[in-house]
């Protein structure tokens, strides 16, 4: 394995490097709607668990979470995405959206805005359930015309294109065509799901610069459980063509490839976590723009887990990264290092 621990010093200024950037947010806008209730028992007469609904919560997921935490590190983020038709929901998209972020919609014919709603136990927060309110059919039409058009222009002017597709139809073969072949830095996450499951992996993809994946559907993609990690990621990675690609592995953390400087393993940081639904957006998010600016790998990887540790710890994407936060735990793992190292310094003297 490559690479050597990133100090603060290191994050500081992969972070400082980001203020600049001008990044292009693509894929679906997903409203994520938490009800959380309390189990009263089976129902009298049906083999059905019966809840008592105790308070519901809608937050802004999918591509506002990753616009939005993109915004807290550089000065010039746009996204741009669809809506629905019917029941657009777009004063709230627009209130959850960071203030910072250029929003351009198009309107998805007879189609709602996306929204996942969990049921949620209210004291494990185990869910009980998930409904999607969402048309699975590819944009067509005028609006596919007037995304495609959107996508054009701003991949003129941007310097790096984080692609969130969640695989849900607003990534036609068209936008697909567009993408991959005037995105000056493109960053691809392609996310499994209840309603895609199988049919939308990195595959989708003929070409990127860095990707970002789950094991798990890394896996998929190769159509391959049990084989070495590290030959499917390099095989992925010459695939591609990347520069980078980053696994992510739950509590195992992270492993990068670099196509010069090999494999580098990062562990995850988190130390309290409440759900692990956006984690991937964040880590996606932070080290997107950290590759489209030749970061050390050694320091794309805690700085991934460095996100995904904030967003674990809140649930869902009530809380966009905090890039504060961030530089804090960062200052103080590397503080904690050094008292270590000391230490085993002043054992070996004595």
């Amino acid at each position: 394995m490559g690479g050597v621990e990133a100090g603060r010093e290191d994050i500081t200024d992969a972070v400082d490097r980001m203020r600049d950037l001008r990044v292009v947010v693509v894929g679906e806008v997903i409203l994520d709607e938490y009800v959380l209730c309390n189990a009263i028992g089976k129902s009298g007469k049906e083999p059905v668990l019966v809840s008592r609904f105790i308070s519901s919560e809608l937050q802004g997921g999918g591509t506002l979470a990753v616009a939005n935490h993109i915004a807290e590190f550089t000065e010039n983020v746009s996204l741009i995405s669809a809506l629905g038709e019917t029941d657009t929901r777009e004063d709230f998209v627009r209130s959850a959206l960071d203030p910072r972020v250029a929003a351009t919609f198009v309107y998805k014919s007879q189609s709602p805005t996306i929204v996942k709603r969990r049921y949620v136990d209210s004291y494990s927060l185990s869910k009980m359930m998930g409904i999607y309110h969402f048309n699975p059919e590819p944009l067509n039409g005028s609006a596919e015309s007037t995304f495609c058009e959107a996508l054009s222009k701003a991949l003129r002017t941007a310097d790096v294109v984080v692609v969130a597709d969640y695989g849900h139809g607003l990534i036609t073969e068209k936008a697909l065509g567009i993408l991959c072949a005037h995105a000056a830095f493109l960053c691809i996450n392609t996310q499994m799901n209840a309603a895609n499951q199988g049919y939308h992996t990195l595959s989708k993809y003929p070409r990127a610069d860095y990707a970002c994946t789950h094991e798990g559907e890394l896996r998929l993609d190769a159509r391959d459980v049990h084989g070495d990690l590290g030959t499917i990621m390099r095989a992925t990675l010459d695939r591609l063509g990347c520069q980078l690609l980053t696994v992510t592995r739950g509590n195992l953390g992270t492993r990068l490839l670099h196509y010069q400087g090999g494999f580098y393993e990062s562990p995850a940081l988190a130390q309290t976590v409440v759900e692990r639904v956006g984690a991937g957006d964040a880590v996606f998010a932070l080290t997107s723009l950290a590759a489209a600016l030749s970061i050390d790998p050694s320091v794309i990887g805690p700085l991934g887990n460095l996100a995904g540790a904030q967003a674990v710890a809140v649930l869902g994407n009530r809380r966009s990264v905090q890039r504060s936060d961030l530089l804090k735990r960062a200052r103080s793992m590397c503080s904690s290092k050094r008292r270590q190292t000391q230490g085993v310094l002043s054992a070996h003297t004595d």
